[in-house]
């Protein structure tokens, strides 16, 4: 390759290098449009991913940032085709056009897209600062850390009972130095940006946490405290538990059926799932357990939910072996796939 292009001459160079570019950028328009279609018609979904930015980082294996522009970008390119033409000129690029999509709306997406045409990153961020300072906020960031960490612990010499103290003059053979392992620790230094109210909030958590946290307590003291909270709390695992250990699964369990048939609910509830068996599924599966046509089992662990396999509204029970865990969109995804194929078969 590089052979070739030795042989080339300087205009021919330059010439290649400028069709290249507008390739590049016809090209970056159908990678647009292609993301586009495939979140309509949520192929991401039905191919094992909770979300196009898992989709675009994993399957596609594009960088964090790279996905998020594109993602943003292909968006707003459906929305507003004008978009097309200065994307496809240069006069607009991926990064300007990310920049401002949040703020585009019907009224005022022509003039906006006017107004950053050929401009730069830090002339469109002066847009921004005009139009709507609160985008130009810094982004929360995690920077990871890995710090040494030094033993301050030392061992003591210890005296066996009838041992004679040797002296100072006992010709010992020298012993090498033992070299300790140097040890390291996982750390991450988190910023973002905090309302006011937000910063009220946590002083009165810490003045009402004082009895167990010093008043000066850190913020990494504080949340960590908030989440341990929280996680008690909320988290099924640690519910189920408490369960176990106070012995209240074997107390509830004497007055339901066998796990192979529903439990017991109210009988004007029949989408009732009580708390413990929500619980025990939620342990058993952990993440989202909608598996592609592949095998891409999604990862997605946010707002999960309790589904039925069979659902409710086709004769299907709340027995544990019925049930299983899905992220929202998946369970929308399965929602619209089985209620079709019921109004499907129902007109047939």
């Amino acid at each position: 390759m590089s052979q070739s292009l030795r042989s080339l001459s300087d205009q021919q160079v330059l010439d290649n290098t400028d069709s290249i570019v507008v390739q590049d950028r016809k090209l970056t328009l159908r990678l647009l449009e292609h993301l586009h279609e495939i979140e309509r018609r949520q192929l991401h979904l039905k191919r094992g991913f909770g979300s196009m930015f898992d989709y675009c980082t994993h399957h596609l294996r594009l960088s964090e940032p790279a996905a998020s522009r594109r993602i943003r970008t292909a968006r707003v390119l459906a929305r507003y085709p004008r978009l097309h033409d200065f994307l496809e000129s240069g006069d607009i690029n991926l990064t300007t056009a990310s920049m401002v999509a949040k703020i585009l709306n019907p009224g005022n997406a022509d003039l906006i897209l006017e107004r950053i045409k050929g401009k730069s990153k830090r002339e469109v961020e002066d847009i921004l600062a005009e139009l709507a300072p609160q985008t130009l906020l810094p982004p929360d960031r995690v920077h990871p850390l890995v710090v040494p960490v030094t033993s301050d612990a030392r061992i003591a010499p210890v005296t066996v009972a009838g041992d004679r103290e040797k002296s100072p003059n006992t010709a010992e053979t020298p012993q090498p130095a033992e070299k300790e392992t140097p040890q390291f620790k996982r750390m991450a230094r988190v910023e973002f940006t905090a309302h006011e109210e937000l910063m009220v909030k946590l002083d009165r958590i810490r003045s009402l946490a004082s009895h167990r946290l010093s008043m000066n307590a850190s913020f990494e003291e504080l949340i960590d405290f908030m989440s341990e909270y929280f996680l008690r709390r909320e988290d099924p695992e640690a519910r189920h538990l408490r369960r176990e250990l106070r012995g209240s699964t074997q107390e509830s369990m004497a007055n339901m059926p066998a796990s192979n048939s529903a439990p017991r609910v109210p009988s004007n509830s029949a989408r009732h799932i009580p708390a413990q068996v929500r619980d025990e599924v939620l342990v058993r599966d952990k993440r989202c357990t909608y598996v592609g046509p592949d095998g891409q089992r999604c990862q997605s662990t946010a707002v999960l939910q309790v589904d039925h396999i069979n659902p409710v509204a086709m004769g299907g029970a709340g027995a544990v072996d019925n049930l299983r865990v899905l992220c929202g969109p998946h369970n929308r995804l399965e929602s619209e796939r089985l209620m079709g194929q019921r109004r499907k078969s129902t007109v047939t």
